[in-house]
């Protein structure tokens, strides 16, 4: 059996060194909190460890952190750019040095002009071949129901290019408006888990999978609110709007992770109750645990070793639903796992 963890994270060094030099501050965004995990830094040796350790044969890796946070570079086309040009050639060497242990996610402009954010999309899916691209959303940045993004929609469904969304609401985003920023970890604990949430209504209710029913897209978080309150969406939509269209068709198109951070199986099992079958992906946000480095991956495995439906619904979230997932790159995870039932090594 093969274990793929759909949803972690990789900050290149290169890319880190790029926003350092162009911030007016000299420091790329959470440098200090990212100095303190090498394995979200270094593949070769401390990421490959981690995963060893804890039995995890394949990581997706969504790039860190967004270019939000410099403005500098987001509002800038050609900066933008370059910065999205620096850290994707980084995700595909990592891929290629490693290319039976890691997936690459490109990064996208989403601050720019729609032609410059595809010229960010060509470069990182038709040109270095990632497998997907993420979408960094919250309060601050375009909803994804603008026009702007359905050139994106339509390359990501037309390629079988999926998308990843994660929030991004920064730590001065204010819990009130009296106060100078957020408290108590709010912006990430809570807020976090409402983006993503806000993000996919959005998507849902503007119809963007009836225009792209082919499209691939992944909540983070377990899909943050949306397993837990969409007949709260529905009935509040008929109270308050007088509209009763309804919102658990579409919101069940979405894939999740499992990254509900602890041992969570009624979470997890919450999800495979909400959305379409095979949408569930084995996610743990490794390596930001970094209080307690393997604790969101040791986690995520009990929590999915005491799901319901016994070896088969466990097989389908670890691995099974990640194969049908990833259309371009699925024949060289199944080629891994023919290889790793035979018993033998991979000629990837």
């Amino acid at each position: 059996m093969l274990i793929i963890d759909a949803y972690t994270h990789y900050a290149p060094p290169r890319f880190l060194n790029y926003l350092s030099n162009q911030s007016a501050s000299g420091s790329a965004p959470f440098a200090d909190l990212f100095s303190k995990i090498p394995a979200l830094t270094d593949l070769t040796n401390a990421r490959i460890k981690l995963m060893d350790k804890e039995g995890v044969d394949v990581h997706v890796l969504i790039p860190l952190p967004w270019i939000d946070g410099v403005e500098e570079i987001s509002k800038v086309d050609e900066l933008a750019l370059e910065a999205c040009r620096v850290c994707n050639e980084e995700m595909a060497l990592a891929v290629a040095t490693h290319p039976t242990r890691f997936i690459g996610v490109g990064l996208l402009p989403l601050n720019c002009t729609s032609s410059v954010m595809m010229k960010a999309y060509d470069h990182a899916v038709n040109k270095l071949g990632l497998s997907g691209v993420v979408m960094f959303l919250g309060p601050e940045n375009t909803p994804p129901d603008d026009a702007m993004y359905e050139i994106l929609y339509e390359a990501c469904e037309k390629n079988d290019t999926p998308i990843w969304i994660h929030p991004n609401r920064p730590p001065t985003f204010k819990d009130y408006t009296k106060t100078t920023s957020s408290q108590y970890a709010i912006w990430n604990s809570l807020g976090w888990v409402y983006d993503t949430s806000v993000a996919m209504v959005h998507i849902a209710m503007s119809g963007v999978f009836q225009r792209y029913p082919g499209l691939k897209i992944v909540g983070h978080h377990g899909g943050g609110m949306v397993p837990f309150f969409t007949e709260r969406f529905e009935t509040q939509l008929s109270n308050f709007e007088g509209d009763g269209q309804v919102l658990l068709s579409d919101l069940k198109k979405f894939y999740c992770d499992t990254a509900t951070f602890g041992y969570q199986p009624k979470n997890i099992q919450a999800c495979l109750d909400f959305f379409d079958p095979g949408r569930v992906l084995f996610g743990t946000d490794s390596p930001m645990d970094m209080a307690s480095p393997g604790y969101f991956t040791s986690t995520a495995l009990r929590s999915v070793e005491a799901l319901e439906g016994g070896a088969e619904s466990k097989e389908k979230v670890l691995f099974e639903n990640a194969l049908a997932f990833f259309g371009r790159n699925g024949e060289r995870l199944r080629e891994l796992y023919r290889e790793k039932k035979r018993g033998g090594k991979s000629k990837l």
